[in-house]
Order: structure tokens, then sequence, then C-alpha cells
């Protein structure tokens, strides 16, 4: 059953060459943003990309060291324009703590 691996798809992924994908499924969302203690809680910096079902995606690189930008136990939120142009922050529904 392919919904059962989803966590596999969804949420931050640590890729081989330590680049960080990160996907939501949104679909209401005009807009989705990902910020935390990897940014200085910027909310302005990371835009995500809506695909044609609902899912918003971004790839952040690693860092010039070649570490994953996001390390082990920082924080992050995802920040939501909803249908009707505000905004508000959220938990992602696959963050794990």
């Amino acid at each position: 059953m392919k919904l059962a691996r989803s966590y596999k798809k969804f949420g931050l992924q640590v890729q081989p060459n330590n680049d960080i994908t990160f996907m939501e499924w949104c679909p209401g969302a005009k807009g989705l943003r990902i910020f935390g203690d990897f940014n200085g809680w910027n909310r302005g910096e990371f835009f995500c990309e809506k695909n044609d079902f609902g899912c918003f995606c971004i790839t952040l690189k690693a860092l010039e060291d070649g570490t994953p930008r996001i390390k082990h136990k920082m924080k992050y939120k995802i920040h939501i324009e909803g249908a009707d142009g505000s905004w508000m922050d959220r938990n992602s529904a696959w963050a794990t703590m």
C-alpha cells in the first residue's frame, strides 16, 4: 500500500548528497514557506512551489561544508497563505517532534 510509505516522500527528507527535500500536502493554500532555526526564523526566505496535486515542494541545498542545512533536532515551521490571503504559522503534518 503506497499510503503506508508516504513518510518516505513527505516532510523533511535528507538526500544522499545532504540536500534536503521538503514536501507538504496543502491543496487549499495559495502559498507555503518553510522557516526555523536553520534560517533565523525568516518567513520570507524559502518559498515552496505548488504542483498540480496540491503538494508544496522545495529543495534546500547542503551547506558549503557538505552538511545538511537543517540539522538533527532543529525546529522548523511552515508559513501558509490561505485561500483568503491571510497567513498563518503551523507545524508540518510530517514533523516528528
